[in-house]
């Protein structure tokens, strides 16, 4: 009996263990479920458009920005849309452009036929494709973790990013690219692994187009786009040849359960990797027989690849060696934990610390981990963001930054999050903890979100805040900047007649001089080739800043060298040996002034012509490189106006009066 009762006592702790228990898994799966739901996922949604709206708008920049590129682009677009087709209209010369992809010159073309030349139009749909982005990126993260907390957070983080938001407030490619690329990764990841989109639903063939569609655009608009499709490539090869093993395991097994699903996901990634292939070769090759038809077989990009600092060229293994060093260090150190917790920027000869090092690989570590903690598309987005800093990390120094890796800034922050995440899990293993990890996973990148980094992202947006409040590039405290930009509106405002000018940054000059087309020059070339350049082109006006080095470096000497051909319109500052700045200068330019006639060990020396700045003529002998002996003055227009012997330079009898 004793026994009897010792049983049904334990069986009864048994049972309210297991009820407890079962109580337990069913607070996991409720808070589960609750993230999940439609209208949870609304709110979060809601919150992440009201951070996106509140920080855009707050350094949304009206101003044309100074850094060029986005000139290029809406110049390129201007001229699509005016009938010049791709060409380049800043120039003097109009001429077909290779240099930048044709995807978002396009984009733009098709906004200001409708909205007119509206600069302001073009930079709010740089910011609505940001917003749709953050709103896809929320997707693909809850859709690859199952974490909508982790997306939250990821989305509202990405929609305070000072980068990100200051590329969708400028005329550049990057929003549109981000989108583009996000939605091809979520559409991969969509078609690959929904089992109710067989290939017999037309939703499939419908995503699928758009699928490709979507590739074969986003590498018109970027050329780095391929990285994206070579782990595209590589993702869905790989998951297709997984599908086959596993396809032709349940046929030997007769898995009739396991059958149908391998064979279709089989043949839904073969096709999609299939399809990334043939989008991104058909988009290459229209591109590339465009620039044969024209002439353009060289590819600025590989040029630029094999370039060191100072124009000088790339020529062994030491080169390379230190190069990848170089580039190396300062993604791991800098630029990746940049981009991600906003550390401050440092000097470019900044010598790494060993606490660099230590925080900068700890935070890869962290994020490989993320990586591998995804649910779905893990190798892809190992591989995208992989080859996307591999690349870079091989290319030339100047082009490493956190501006040349915004396209996976998002993914990074989405990689880093979800490392924590993964540290989490880790701990739930270490311990059996047998209840989802979901619940403290949450709390703990709020917590690092909302604590720690919003703080950080908020101040680092600090100077593009006051930028934006700036009313105008003309009061910018970099005085030479300032002295540039009044120079070229001093060019297309106060200058009558045809005006055909060389400057430094042409596009620059081309916005601030009211659509003024000028021509740059070649830097580091020599005295006697820019004097060539100024003849053939028949450039009249030079524009010599210290903004941008090379107009002192390139411009001046041949200046200086033949001093009578040039005289100076403006000058805009003094010179300042403290702070290292010199005047920035206009200069005229005319290839008839200056000295015609016998030398003799490289001075005047005979006879010959001296046409002078102030429009008159001396005619006459010459010694010591000066007028001695007889000669006579002309005005400008051919009248004599005296003869007599001159000495050194001086008129000492007049003759014939």
């Amino acid at each position: 009996m004793q026994a009897q009762k010792t049983t049904h006592s334990t069986n009864k702790n048994q049972g309210k263990k297991g009820a407890e228990k079962n109580q337990k898994q069913n607070f996991w799966d409720i808070f589960t479920r609750i993230t999940q739901h439609k209208i949870v996922i609304g709110i979060l949604l809601a919150i992440v458009s009201f951070v996106f709206f509140s920080n855009y708008s707050s350094i949304y920049d009206k101003k044309v920005d100074l850094n060029g590129d986005n000139i290029y682009y809406y110049s390129l677009g201007k001229a699509l849309n005016q009938g010049d087709g791709y060409s380049t209209i800043i120039f003097l010369e109009k001429k077909p452009h290779s240099h930048f992809p044709p995807g978002y010159p396009y984009f733009i073309s098709k906004l200001i036929k409708v909205f007119p030349d509206n600069i302001q139009t073009v930079k709010k749909a740089n910011g609505v494709l940001l917003y749709l982005s953050v709103v896809l990126l929320f997707f693909v993260v809850n859709s690859t973790t199952k974490n909508s907390i982790l997306a939250f957070c990821v989305a509202c983080l990405s929609s305070m990013h000072k980068e990100l938001l200051r590329y969708a407030t400028i005329m550049m490619s990057e929003p549109l690219f981000i989108f583009l690329t996000l939605l091809a990764i979520f559409l991969a990841i969509l078609l690959v692994n929904k089992d109710k989109w067989g290939l017999k639903y037309w939703v499939f063939w419908v995503l699928f187009v758009l699928y490709g569609a979507t590739i074969a655009y986003a590498y018109l608009v970027r050329t780095m786009g391929l990285s994206l499709i070579l782990a595209l490539v590589g993702w869905l090869g790989i998951f297709s040849i997984w599908s086959l093993i596993r396809w032709r395991k349940a046929v030997k097994k007769a898995d009739e359960e396991n059958i149908l699903p391998y064979r279709q996901q089989f043949w839904k990634s073969a096709l999609l990797c299939l399809l990334t292939v043939v989008a991104v070769g058909t988009a290459k090759l229209s591109w590339d027989t465009r620039n044969k038809n024209l002439g353009l077989s060289s590819n600025e990009y590989e040029a630029i690849f094999f370039k060191k600092a100072n124009n000088g060229d790339m020529e062994g293994l030491e080169d390379w060696k230190a190069r990848i060093k170089s580039n190396t260090s300062n993604f791991i150190t800098q630029w990746i934990p940049e981009a991600t917790y906003m550390k401050a920027p440092v000097e470019k000869d900044h010598k790494r610390t060993t606490s660099e090092w230590i925080w900068g690989c700890l935070l890869i570590a962290v994020m490989i981990g993320g990586c591998l903690y995804v649910n779905k598309g893990r190798l892809l987005m190992l591989f995208y963001v992989g080859l996307t800093v591999g690349v870079l990390i091989l290319y030339p120094e100047w082009y490493a930054g956190v501006r040349y890796i915004v396209p996976i800034i998002p993914v990074l922050i989405f990689l880093f999050l979800n490392g924590l995440s993964a540290i989490t899990w880790c701990i739930y293993k270490i311990f059996r903890v047998k209840v989802s990890p979901l619940l403290p996973q949450a709390l703990l990148v709020l917590l690092i979100t909302f604590i720690s980094l919003v703080p950080k992202y908020t101040e680092a947006q600090k100077m593009y805040r006051e930028n934006a409040r700036m009313a105008s590039w003309f009061s910018i405290k970099d005085i030479n900047a300032r002295n540039y930009l009044e120079a070229s509106r001093y060019l297309g405002d106060s200058i009558q007649g045809n005006v055909r000018a060389v400057c430094r940054k042409p596009e620059i000059t081309y916005m601030f001089s009211n659509y003024l087309a000028t021509n740059n020059f070649p830097p580091y070339a020599e005295p006697d080739a820019i004097y060539d350049m100024l003849r053939r082109d028949s450039i009249n006006y030079l524009i010599v800043d210290n903004w941008f080095r090379h107009a002192y470096v390139t411009l001046y000497p041949c200046i200086q060298k033949y001093p009578e051909k040039f005289k100076v319109v403006k000058k805009y500052g003094d010179v300042d040996t403290v702070r290292k700045i010199n005047p920035t200068y206009i200069f005229y330019f005319n290839d008839e002034w200056g000295y015609t006639g016998d030398m003799k060990d490289g001075v005047r020396e005979g006879k010959g012509v001296l046409k002078m700045q102030d429009g008159r003529t001396y005619e006459g002998e010459f010694q010591r490189n000066l007028p001695n002996g007889i000669g006579t003055i002309y005005d400008s227009t051919g009248r004599k106006l005296v003869t007599g012997y001159w000495q050194n330079g001086a008129l000492t009898r007049v003759v014939g009066m």
